[in-house]
């Protein structure tokens, strides 16, 4: 049971990391256009922060479903492990 919540819990971090970086990879692309336009300071922060809410906004949508389907297999693994402690998967049939 613990491998099983260990193994969601893997897949609901590695598609977290992998939406951050998108993010991070198009934060690095959209300032430095802002810099080649000639804007920094506050006003490049600001656009900036903006631009990283509907990046999450947009993630959220396309993958919201995944991870609420992530997240309700792990709640039920948690309510079944803490239900049945001793529950597992048999790894050899003894006859």
């Amino acid at each position: 049971m613990n491998d099983a919540i260990d193994f969601v819990l893997t897949l609901i971090l590695r598609l977290v990391a992998a939406v951050m970086t998108v993010i991070g990879a198009v934060d690095d692309f959209f300032r430095h256009l802002l810099i080649q336009a000639g804007i920094n300071g506050q006003l490049q922060s600001a656009i900036l922060i903006i631009i990283a809410v509907l990046l999450m906004i947009a993630a959220l949508r396309l993958l919201g479903g995944v991870f609420g389907v992530l997240i309700t297999i792990l709640l039920v693994l948690v309510v079944l492990h803490l239900l049945m402690p001793g529950m597992h998967i048999p790894t050899e049939i003894h006859v």
